[in-house]
C-alpha cells in the first residue's frame, strides 16, 4: 500500500505540475497549443491510474485538488450567498461544495450571480433551472474547472456565461458533457478542452486574442457540436486559435477567424489548426482578413491526415493551407476564396496533401496555388472564379466531383501542366491562360471561350475522351482522339444551342476514334454555323463528322456552309469516313455536297444542291 501510495503521488505529482502550471511552458507558450497537450497528457495519466487501494484514492483525490477530501455533494447556489466563491460552503443549499464527479450544481435566482472558482472544481454537471438570473462563472489562473458527465443544462431564458481568465485557466470537459445550450464560454488568457466524447453542443466560445489568448482544443473523439467558436484577431503576436486533435470533429459547427486588429505587420490573426486524424465535418467556416494594409489575415492549417470534410470555408482575405510533410486532404469540402480588406484570400496545397473532390472558388485577386505540391500535382472536384491559380512545376486535375463550372481567371506556371479534365461535368475556361504542358480532357466537356490569349495556354491539347468545344482560343496543337479509345469529341456548340467558331492556331488532327459534331440553324434571319478554323488538318481513317441542322425555312441551293476553314497552305489531309468528298448527305430535308478544297481551295465545305 505504501509503495502504491508512493508510486501514485510521484506520477501525479509530475503529472499535475504540467497541468496545472508549475511546469511552465516555454516563453509565449501562449502555446496554448503545448499547454493543451501538457493537460491532455497529465488527464490521461491520473484516468490510468485507477487502482482500487484505498491509499491511491485518496492521492488522486488531493491530487486533484478537491477541497473536501471526505466527500462533496449536489448543491444549489443561494439566493444569499455570502460571497462569490463557488469553494465555500456557506454558498450553498446544502451547505456543501458541488466537487465531485457525480455532483450537480444548480443555478437559480440569485443576487450574486458573478462566481468564481478558488480552488480546482469537478462536477458532473451545472444545471441552471427555468427563470434563473443571468450568471458569469469565472474560473481564474492555473485552476480548472472539470464538467466530467452531463455536462452544462440551461432552462432558463438567458444566456448563462462562463470566462476562463488568465493563463492555464481550464474549462475541461470530459466523456459525455456537453456545452449545451444559451451557452457562452469566453476564454480570456485561459483554454476550453473536450475530451472523450464531449460535445461543445450548440453554446458559443469566444477566444480573445492577444493580450488575452485564448484557446479551445477538441481531443480524442470530442465534437463542436453545432456550437459557434469565434477566434478573435489580436493587437500583435498572436490571435485566438481552435485546435483539433486525434479524431476530433467540427461536427456541424459554426467558426469565424478574424484577422488581426493592428497594422503592425507581426501577427496577431486568430487561428484554426487540424491534426491527427481529426476532420472539419459539416462544419461552416468563415476566416476574415485583418483591418487594412499591414494586418494579418486569419488562418487555417490542415496537418497529419486531417481532412476538411464536408466543410465549407469562405476566406474572405484569410488563408487556408495543407501542409506540407502532411497528408491531409480537403476531401468533399468547398474551398472559397474571396478578396478581403487586407488582399485577396490564398488557398495552399503543399506536400503529399490531396483535393480529393473539393469544390475550389477562387475570385478576384484571391489564389489557389500548387506549386509548393509534391509532383506530379494536385487533383480537385472542380475549379471556378475569377481568381488566379499558380500550378508552379506541377500538373492540375479537375472534374472528379462531376460539377459543371466556369473559370475566368487565369491558370499560370512557366513549366505547369498538364491541366486534365475528367469526370462528367463541364469545365469552361475564359480568361488567358498562361501554364505550359498541355490540356488534356479524359471526360466530360472541355469548353474554351476566352476572347484573347490562349485558354488552354501555349501547349497542345489532347482530347483522349470526352468533348472539346466553345467559341474561344486555342494556341497549341489538338488532337481529337486517340486512334484505339472508345470516343472523343470535338463540338463547338456543346452544351448550347447557338452556334460557335472555335479557333485553333496550330494544326488540327482526328484520329480513328474521333467525331466532329458540326451544327447549322437558318431561320428568317439568316444562317448561322458551326465552324473549326485551324492551321492544318489532318483526318485519320475511321474518324466520323456528324451533321445537325434545324431549319425554320429552306436553305437557298447553292449557299456554301464552311465547317472547317483551314489557313494553313496546305490542304486537308483525308476524309471523314461517313463524308467523302464530293458525296451528298441529306440534313433535316437539306442535301448539302461535301468538298475538301472548298473556299479558298483547301476548306471543308457544304454546297446546298437539288
Amino acid at each position: 500500500m505504501a509503495q502504491c501510495s508512493l508510486l501514485t503521488a510521484t506520477i501525479l505529482k509530475r503529472a499535475m505540475k504540467a497541468a496545472m502550471g508549475t511546469i511552465s511552458p516555454s516563453p509565449w507558450c501562449r502555446s496554448h497549443h503545448e499547454f493543451a497537450l501538457l493537460l491532455k497528457a497529465a488527464m490521461s495519466t491520473i484516468a490510468a491510474m485507477k487502482s482500487p487501494i484505498v491509499s491511491c484514492a485518496m492521492v488522486l483525490t488531493l491530487a486533484l485538488g478537491a477541497l473536501n477530501a471526505i466527500y462533496a455533494d449536489s448543491a444549489t447556489w443561494n439566493l444569499n450567498p455570502i460571497s462569490n466563491d463557488w469553494n465555500t460552503a456557506a454558498n450553498w443549499t446544502p451547505a456543501t461544495v458541488p466537487n465531485g464527479p457525480s455532483d450537480t450544481a444548480t443555478f437559480d435566482i440569485s443576487k450574486i450571480t458573478s462566481v468564481s472558482i478558488s480552488a480546482t472544481t469537478q462536477v458532473n454537471s451545472v444545471v441552471f433551472n427555468p427563470g434563473a438570473s443571468a450568471f458569469r462563472v469565472r474560473v481564474p489562473a492555473s485552476l480548472t474547472l472539470n464538467i466530467s458527465g452531463n455536462g452544462l443544462t440551461n432552462n432558463s431564458a438567458t444566456i448563462q456565461n462562463f470566462v476562463t481568465a488568465g493563463e492555464q485557466a481550464t474549462i475541461q470537459f470530459s466523456q459525455n458533457a456537453t456545452a449545451g445550450s444559451l451557452i457562452s464560454i469566453t476564454n480570456k488568457g485561459g483554454l476550453t478542452s473536450f475530451v472523450g466524447s464531449a460535445t461543445a453542443g450548440t453554446a458559443m466560445i469566444i477566444n480573445n486574442g492577444f493580450p488575452d489568448l485564448g484557446t479551445t482544443a477538441f481531443f480524442e473523439q470530442s465534437s463542436a457540436g453545432s456550437g459557434t467558436i469565434i477566434n478573435n484577431g489580436g493587437t500583435s503576436f498572436s490571435g485566438g486559435l481552435t485546435e483539433f486533435f486525434d479524431t476530433a470533429t467540427a461536427g456541424d459547427g459554426t467558426f469565424i477567424v478574424n484577422g488581426s486588429a493592428v497594422q503592425d505587420g507581426v501577427g496577431g490573426q486568430g487561428e484554426l489548426i487540424f491534426q491527427g486524424s481529426s476532420t472539419a465535418g459539416n462544419g461552416t467556416f468563415t476566416v476574415n482578413g485583418g483591418d487594412g494594409a499591414g494586418a494579418s489575415n486569419g488562418e487555417v492549417f490542415f496537418f497529419d491526415t486531417a481532412s476538411a470534410g464536408e466543410g465549407t470555408f469562405t476566406l474572405n482575405g484569410g488563408f487556408l493551407f495543407f501542409a506540407a510533410g502532411s497528408a491531409s486532404t480537403a476531401a468533399n469540402a468547398t474551398l472559397i476564396a474571396n478578396r478581403g480588406p487586407n488582399g485577396g484570400a490564398l488557398i495552399m496545397f503543399a506536400g503529399a496533401s490531396t483535393g480529393g473532390t473539393a469544390r475550389v472558388e477562387v475570385f478576384g485577386n484571391s489564389e489557389l496555388q500548387i506549386d509548393s505540391h509534391d509532383p506530379p500535382g494536385l487533383t480537385i472536384g472542380s475549379l471556378e472564379g475569377d481568381g488566379h491559380v499558380h500550378l508552379g512545376a506541377n500538373s492540375l486535375t479537375v472534374g472528379t466531383n462531376n460539377l459543371s463550372t466556369t473559370f475566368s481567371g487565369v491558370i499560370q506556371g512557366s513549366n505547369g501542366g498538364p491541366l486534365s479534365k475528367l469526370g462528367g461535368g463541364t469545365l469552361i475556361l475564359s480568361g488567358n491562360n498562361r501554364y505550359g504542358s498541355g490540356t488534356m480532357i479524359s471526360d466530360g466537356v472541355l469548353k474554351i471561350n476566352n476572347e484573347s490569349g490562349s485558354g488552354t495556354g501555349t501547349e497542345p491539347v489532347s482530347v483522349l475522351a470526352g468533348t472539346l468545344g466553345g467559341s474561344g482560343i486555342i494556341t497549341g496543337a489538338v488532337t481529337i482522339g486517340t486512334g484505339s479509345g472508345t470516343g472523343a469529341f470535338l463540338a463547338p456548340t456543346v452544351g448550347s444551342n447557338v452556334q460557335a467558331t472555335l479557333t485553333i492556331q496550330s494544326a488540327l488532327t482526328f484520329n480513328a476514334d474521333a467525331t466532329y459534331t458540326y451544327t447549322f440553324r437558318k431561320n428568317r434571319n439568316g444562317t448561322r454555323t458551326d465552324q473549326v478554323i485551324a492551321n492544318g488538318v489532318t483526318i485519320n481513317s475511321g474518324a466520323m463528322i456528324v451533321l445537325s441542322g434545324h431549319t425554320s425555312v429552306a436553305l437557298r441551293q447553292g449557299l456554301v456552309l464552311t465547317v472547317i476553314s483551314n489557313t494553313s497552305a496546305n490542304p486537308i489531309s483525308g476524309t471523314f469516313s461517313n463524308l467523302p468528298d464530293g458525296g451528298i448527305v441529306t440534313v433535316n430535308g437539306t442535301n448539302l455536297q461535301a468538298s475538301y478544297e472548298g473556299g479558298d481551295g483547301n476548306d471543308l465545305t457544304l454546297t446546298v444542291v437539288p
